[in-house]
């Protein structure tokens, strides 16, 4: 049987509608949610959205179930595309519903003042769960959804589980008895939900992020912040005939087809990978104050840009990649990067004008 009955966009109210087939026992992270639901409700709010204080989200919640009709909804707030959503049926009839937004990301120590896209998470189980059963299954979509996050490299200071006001509501049919009281990822029930979980934000959030995006998590430079750092370079030596203009296109056009390579965004994972685990001091000998001082004791850094480099433009993009690098050490670029972030970036770059001089050189 399945789970839920029909889902809709409803563009009265701007909302994704999810009615279930039968009544739900639910557990949610949200407040003022309640305890059994027929439907579920995702609505599209502002990105600058601010329910005043707990009394008038409580209000707001109210009023959102009254004017659409359904009383007995979960409801989650979100400024992410809900057209855009995440559907995923398990062969058992277990359902995983989400809508994805990846702004602004969070992580421990972290201090975010603004409400956005939010990862909002239903999970509907076709089991007999109990009451212990739910808070272990929504435990279990935590951890999942917080590794799908970490494999999109969402960028903060450290390693990110989502975003600031992620929610999650785990349910299972009114008419089972609870007897099942465990749902960790372990468990036949548990384990292939998170694996739909976790799987399908992995992929849904990479093609949301795109090409750009990704480049951003990576790197924390938009694509054309990459340029304008690539143009800089140029213009210290130009080639006659070419303007900046006219190298940053074709800087763009070399870029981007380097991050077509799946083997160039393997060295940039890699540098990114090393940042964050030398952040929180777990590259054993490299402690935090090592890395936040760009410690000699490391070089890394340097061996993994001089792989790039070598990789895409031989012996003349490493030449160029150690250019860069100079060019830095005299204060003519400055990108503020994290360590390992810093050093890929050049070879990037290098790689890229040393592709352009030979091309334009014949």
């Amino acid at each position: 049987m399945k789970l839920v009955s029909t889902i809709h966009y409803d563009e009265d109210s701007d909302a994704l509608i999810v009615k279930l087939s039968e009544d739900h026992v639910f557990l949610a992270s949200l407040p003022y949610q309640p305890r059994v639901a027929d439907s579920i409700v995702f609505k599209k709010v502002p990105k600058d959205f601010k329910c005043c204080d707990v009394g008038g989200l409580k209000s707001y919640y109210e009023g959102l179930r009254s004017s659409i009709g359904l009383e007995k909804a979960i409801v989650f707030l979100t400024a992410a595309n809900i057209k855009r959503h995440l559907y995923r049926e398990l062969p058992d009839g277990s359902t995983v519903i989400a809508t994805v937004g990846l702004e602004p990301p969070v992580c421990p120590g972290s201090s975010v003042d603004r409400y956005s896209s939010t990862v909002n998470i239903v999970v509907l189980a076709n089991a007999a769960l109990s009451e212990s059963g739910l808070v272990d299954l929504l435990r279990t979509v935590s951890e999942a959804k917080t590794l799908a996050m970490a494999e999109l490299l969402l960028r903060c200071k450290f390693r990110s589980p989502g975003t600031v006001s992620d929610a999650i509501a785990v349910g299972r049919p009114a008419r089972f008895e609870g007897l099942e009281h465990f749902s960790g990822m372990a468990t036949s029930i548990g384990g292939p939900i998170a694996l739909e979980v976790y799987r399908g934000l992995t992929s849904f959030g990479l093609e949301l992020l795109g090409l750009e995006g990704y480049l951003y998590n990576l790197i924390g430079l938009t694509l054309d912040e990459l340029l304008e750092a690539a143009v800089k370079v140029y213009e210290v030596a130009p080639i006659p005939g070419l303007d900046s203009k006219g190298a940053r296109e074709r800087l763009r056009t070399l870029i981007t087809e380097f991050l077509k390579d799946p083997n160039v965004v393997s060295f940039i994972i890699a540098a990114r990978e090393l940042d964050l685990h030398a952040s929180i001091g777990s590259i054993p000998g490299f402690n935090v104050e090592d890395y936040e001082s760009d410690s000699v004791k490391i070089v890394a850094d340097e061996l993994l840009a001089t792989a790039l480099a070598l990789y895409i433009s031989g012996f003349k993009g490493l030449l160029a990649t150690y250019w860069v690098e100079r060019l830095k050490e005299k204060g003519l670029l400055e990108l503020k990067l994290p360590v390992f972030e810093d050093d890929i970036t050049s070879a990037i770059i290098g790689s890229a004008i040393a592709r352009l001089c030979e091309g334009l050189r014949g």
